[in-house]
């Protein structure tokens, strides 16, 4: 199975004992490099993804945002759309 590189928005193939695929690696400062392989071997999780996340705004390789994940709804729409869900009428 390929390993994909760490970067958000790079979906290209890197070897498996290596973080980085080379294109990120040639285009990606030796701080940085360094920053996402040593927080990754020394399992320091929150420092590896915010390196990662550097690496994908530095290199500009993300998508479009991402609609919120839980919008906020409110309870009179939750109401409509459960009523609606089920066939009833809401007569106002």
């Amino acid at each position: 199975m390929p390993s994909i590189c760490d970067v958000p928005g790079c979906d290209h193939t890197r070897r498996r004992n290596q973080r980085l695929c080379g294109r990120c690696y040639g285009r990606l400062s030796g701080e940085l490099r360094v920053a996402i392989t040593e927080a990754h071997r020394q399992r320091r999780w929150p420092d590896w993804r915010d390196a990662c996340r550097r690496a994908g705004e530095l290199l500009n390789l993300g998508r479009a945002p991402r609609p919120p994940r839980n919008p906020s709804t409110t309870p009179q729409r939750a109401y409509e759309l459960q009523a609606r869900l089920l066939g009833e009428r809401i007569d106002a």
